[in-house]
């Protein structure tokens, strides 16, 4: 009888020693997935900042505006249609005479070099040169103008 206890004794005993060994697994398992959790939380606090802490600038960085055709202001040429959306600008190449207006879109807005430009509109490069420079003239008086007009 007395093996039969002693059996028993050791079967409980073996029993309680496997329980505290899962015990202390699970709370060393617990330990270490917390401490992923709050270096997750400490290395996240230090990219990332809360939208109420941005300034103005940034704040501006961040937003997008929708872009529409029927906002922009079409112009052809040379077989291009070419689209400018600030409303100024695209008032200001209208002002130019015909070909001012062609040699600034091919070169600025198709972003062409000169021999290409000329090559297109069929003329000389240094007939080319000569209305790039008269446009730049026209813009620039153009411009001055619109200051004045603004501080009036």
């Amino acid at each position: 009888m007395e093996k039969g206890v002693d059996f028993m004794k050791t079967i409980f005993k073996n029993e309680e020693t496997i329980e505290h060994q899962f015990d202390a697994f699970c709370k060393k398992v617990l330990r270490n997935e917390a401490r992923d959790i709050y270096g997750e939380i400490k290395r996240w606090n230090e990219k990332f900042i809360s939208i109420a802490e941005l300034t103005e600038s940034q704040m501006e960085n961040l937003q997008t505006y929708d872009s529409y055709e029927t906002e922009h202001i079409n112009f052809c040429t040379h077989g291009y249609t070419i689209s400018i959306e600030d409303e100024l600008l695209a008032k200001a190449v209208a002002h130019f005479p015909a070909k001012q207006r062609d040699v600034i879109l091919l070169t600025f807005f198709l972003d062409r070099n000169d021999g290409e430009v000329a090559a297109i509109m069929g003329i000389a490069q240094s007939t080319l040169h000569y209305h790039k420079t008269k446009a730049f003239e026209s813009l620039r008086l153009f411009l001055v103008f619109l200051e004045e007009e603004v501080v009036k």
